[in-house]
């Protein structure tokens, strides 16, 4: 008798764990997306690097049949879009792999997301990605870094003053490690740099080695994702420039990435609202779309494999794969 009752209690487990996985994937499961037909439609700047890869772009359905429909759901979880830029990496092969080598690994993604021992809080890393984007002036990354930051719990009023906040710390709303944070991925982002040595001395009295590790990795990979984005002239999707515009602050100028965003008059846009925060919901789906068959790691081993490790192999295989190392 016992027996049996065990064996109820744990097939009544597995059943609800299994409901849980299908209605958090269910409830997350439409793509969101511009449709490739619009892109190549759109009336960009002739001579923009982007006019010229306009006939190219790869659909997202097309990017979907070639393993990536896993990133691109979990990708959707931390921005809230599959971003437009994909399409434009696509019609390179190996730079959409190396893309999704590279901004994974750098943000330690999915470690920080579930607080792994020894993480930095994802919030930090949020204000990191975000403070080098506005550094960099790079108005695709900023939206999309101002989405990332208001889904992992930052303080959209943080986001807003964040340019101002980092340099008032007497009256800031933010916390000595949010206002470090800012101050060095800014300082980091900015050419030349200006990072100035009592930041330095500061970062290292709040932060353990392994931290600021992890907080100069996002920096870096969002420096340079800045700078090719923006060389790029990626045009920021309009609902993400929708959700983020009222929290970006009065200083923030859509420029090159403003391609999408001449439909109507940016005054008179129809705002949406704040992101929400993740829920259980978001964290069962990118587990799921992280250990599914065909999913996320087993897309990461596909690309690292063959990827010698030593210096002098890795600037051969370059060679060899790109033409240059």
């Amino acid at each position: 008798m016992l027996l049996v009752l065990i064996a109820a209690i744990l097939c009544s487990f597995v059943a609800l764990l299994v409901c849980a996985v299908f209605y958090a994937v269910k409830k997350h499961s439409k793509p969101h997306h511009v449709e490739t037909a619009y892109l190549r439609s759109m009336d960009v700047s002739e001579g923009s690097l982007f006019s010229i890869f306009q006939p190219h772009l790869v659909p997202m359905e097309v990017i979907r049949s070639r393993g990536y429909s896993s990133v691109l759901s979990i990708v959707q979880h931390m921005i809230g879009v599959q971003p437009t830029c994909d399409g434009v990496l696509e019609i390179w092969p190996p730079a959409f792999e190396c893309y999704n080598i590279i901004v994974p690994n750098f943000l330690n993604f999915p470690e920080v997301l579930f607080g792994a021992p020894g993480a930095v809080d994802s919030k930090l890393m949020s204000l990191a990605m975000y403070a080098s984007s506005r550094a960099n002036e790079c108005a695709y990354c900023s939206s999309h870094c101002c989405s990332f930051a208001v889904r992992r719990g930052v303080d959209p009023t943080v986001l807003r003053n964040l340019l101002d906040e980092m340099n008032n710390e007497e009256n800031s709303p933010m916390s000595p490690e949010e206002s470090n944070t800012a101050k060095l991925a800014y300082g980091l982002g900015t050419v030349p740099c200006s990072l100035n040595v009592e930041t330095v001395k500061e970062s290292n009295k709040l932060f353990t080695p392994a931290q600021l590790e992890w907080l100069m990795a996002a920096t870096a990979v969002f420096g340079a994702l800045n700078k090719l984005m923006d060389g790029l002239n990626i045009p920021l999707e309009l609902s993400t420039y929708q959700e983020t515009v009222d929290h970006l602050g009065a200083n923030y100028k859509a420029g090159a990435a403003s391609g999408m965003l001449q439909v109507e008059p940016i005054a008179k846009m129809q705002r949406k609202p704040t992101p929400q925060i993740d829920d259980w919901t978001n964290y069962v789906a990118i587990i799921y779309h992280g250990l599914r068959p065909g999913g996320a790691m087993s897309l990461d081993r596909k690309l690292l494999q063959g990827i010698p490790a030593k210096i002098t192999e890795c600037c051969a295989y370059l060679n060899t794969l790109c033409g240059c190392s």
